[in-house]
């Protein structure tokens, strides 16, 4: 499916903050109850796949029900 819109550089469509025990769970289940077609995660600036990513990330990665991109801040 082609894009609906092209956005500008630093704009964000639909952001949200989330708490709980087990926040890849919670991201999955946001991500299926919305029909979330693509999910962006942050990396652990520090830490191959588990290293440098947290854990959180990692198994987004692994498990997720769409397109995820892991993006790290310098």
């Amino acid at each position: 499916m082609p894009a609906r819109r092209r956005l500008e550089p630093g704009q964000v469509i639909g952001g949200f903050e989330l708490e709980s025990p087990d926040p890849a769970a919670a991201v999955f289940e946001y991500a299926v109850t919305n029909q979330v077609d693509h999910i962006v995660v942050g990396a652990r600036a520090g830490s191959g796949l588990p290293r440098h990513l947290g854990s959180v990330s990692s198994r987004v990665v692994a498990e997720a029900p769409c397109t995820v991109t892991v993006v790290r801040t310098n």
